[in-house]
């Protein structure tokens, strides 16, 4: 599984390397401090995999031409469908990931001893290596939009969303769930499709009538535009019938919704679950083992309580140091995140709420040999406020 799963945390909170790299520059980037000969480190964004799945039908492509673009994000799914197509996407594809931005790595402080002028002089060059991560930051962003901008502008989604043909039928909301339904499975039954994906079904119907499949939805947030609303009682009951088909959320909008209220939704749904970092070090497992130390409870037992919660999930990331060969080292820190896994299991966590990974020797925090490189980090994500 090593490289496969993009949760992979390049702030490793608790690591005192990677902590003093990114001293003072905020929590939104990750840091992965490369070797040190380069002393350099590469900023990137950790974002969440999204989903977005829209079907129009008769007449109801109108508001796609503005809450597409005005709510793409990295690493995005998009695929867009016509009822009157039978289906067929008329736009498939993803989104890049966050850009890459390379900075200086931060200046080693003086020794021990260190004269008053040298303290001085690290002071200086921290302060100039902080204005250079910080304008890294700026061209990240900057370079991350550019680069989603120009994702969408190469889809030509106005040419994709033109009307349907003279005499299209209506679309039904069960008619479109089942569309979007099966658009959303294939998607994520592709390989690279990861875990914790948001995933947001956006409809456009002329009718709410008819009943969906219990489980057709699977936790998905679904929010459905209608050109005629007949009661606040038809929204009410289309609405329960998402939501009895496994919808996570629901929303049924009529006319009078406005672009800024649709395109809300449509960001809230998209956005990310929150989520914590928690990282165990050498207090978890001796050299070359993947059996927990005595001391490991002290440090795990904390996190059966945030992963014990109904929607929580997680991943468990085991790492190792460098010493011993690739193969070696990955079978080792898959080990360890099995072994984590077991001991939350064994307190209650709930197996299926979580997913283990090993990234072998990779990621280090520490030099290739530290114990500080011989640990565990864990993701866990809660749904968003």
């Amino acid at each position: 599984m090593k490289g496969q799963l993009a949760h992979r945390s390049y702030l490793a909170a608790g690591a005192a390397a990677i902590v003093a790299a990114t001293a003072g520059c905020g929590g939104v980037l990750g840091a992965r401090t490369d070797d040190a000969t380069t002393h350099s480190a590469t900023l990137t964004r950790q974002v969440a995999p999204s989903m977005l799945v829209a079907v129009a039908g008769r007449g109801g492509t109108g508001q796609f031409g503005h809450v597409i673009p005005a709510t793409a994000r990295p690493r995005e799914d998009l695929a867009v469908l016509k009822a009157a197509a039978r289906g067929r996407a008329v736009v498939a594809s993803q989104a890049p990931p966050p850009a890459q931005v390379r900075v200086p790595g931060p200046p080693a402080p003086p020794g021990p001893g260190a004269s008053t002028y040298q303290e001085a002089r690290y002071q200086t060059e921290r302060k100039h290596w902080r204005a250079e991560v910080a304008a890294g930051r700026r061209s990240l962003a900057a370079r991350t939009t550019a680069a989603t901008a120009a994702w969408i502008r190469g889809l030509h989604l106005d040419a994709a969303l033109g009307g349907p043909p003279p005499g299209a039928a209506a679309a039904s909301l069960p008619a479109e769930a089942a569309l979007a339904a099966s658009a959303a499975s294939g998607l994520v039954g592709q390989a690279g499709r990861e875990f914790g994906t948001r995933r947001v079904l956006l409809l456009a119907v002329t009718s709410l009538g008819g009943t969906l499949p219990a489980g057709e939805l699977n936790g998905d947030d679904v929010i459905v535009t209608t050109s005629f609303l007949p009661t606040s009682a038809a929204a009410t009951a289309a609405q329960a019938s998402l939501l009895a088909a496994g919808a996570a959320n629901a929303a049924v909008l009529g006319p009078e919704v406005t672009q800024g209220q649709l395109d809300q939704l449509v960001s809230d749904g998209l956005t990310e679950r929150a989520v914590t970092e928690s990282l165990s070090g050498p207090a978890l497992f001796a050299n070359n083992s993947s059996v927990l130390l005595p001391t490991a409870a002290a440090v795990l037992a904390p996190l059966t309580g945030p992963l014990s919660r109904p929607d929580a999930t997680a991943i468990v990331n085991g790492y190792a140091s460098t010493p011993g060969s690739a193969r070696h080292n990955q079978a080792l820190s898959l080990a360890r995140a099995a072994s984590v896994a077991a001991f939350l299991e064994a307190h209650g966590v709930p197996t299926s709420h979580l997913l283990i990974a090993g990234h072998g020797a990779t990621d280090l925090v520490a030099p290739g040999s530290s114990g500080d490189n011989r640990r565990v980090v864990v993701l866990i994500e809660e749904p968003a406020a």
